[in-house]
């Protein structure tokens, strides 16, 4: 038995460590990324030929080496060059899903924030998961 086994209560109510009210922030070196979709504004598009694209207006806080398309969750997460993920933050719609399947890559498209001008655009190449649950 260790010293400290009676003062450990796994089973006692978790003390909030930060303030009510405080907005919760990611560490800089962090693996998991914020969300794109809690950035600011995003789309993700799909043609019934399988070609996808997403579209947003923030800039992203690094570049994106590949995307995977999780079928049975329905989400997308972004590989970053350094390693690090990020989630789309939003479900893929129902109607896209079988398209974005037929997908072997996904255009990247940074607009401006009046979503006129088109300011950044590359492919990156769209990875494909499917379990079959």
């Amino acid at each position: 038995m260790f010293e400290d086994d009676e003062e450990l209560d796994v089973l006692e109510k978790p003390v909030a460590k930060q303030g009510a009210g405080e907005k919760y922030v990611i560490s800089p070196d962090a693996p998991v990324l914020p969300t794109l979709a809690s950035q600011g504004d995003c789309e993700l598009v799909v043609s019934e030929i399988g070609e996808a694209a997403i579209l947003f207006s923030r800039t992203m806080p690094e570049g994106i080496h590949w995307v995977e398309y999780d079928v049975d969750l329905s989400i997308l997460t972004f590989v970053t060059w350094s390693g690090k993920v990020m989630g789309l933050g939003i479900k893929v719609h129902r109607p896209f899903r079988k398209y974005l399947k037929m997908a072997e890559e996904i255009m990247i498209i940074q607009m401006s924030e009046d979503k006129n001008r088109i300011l950044m655009m590359y492919p990156a190449d769209l990875v494909v998961r499917h379990v079959g649950f």
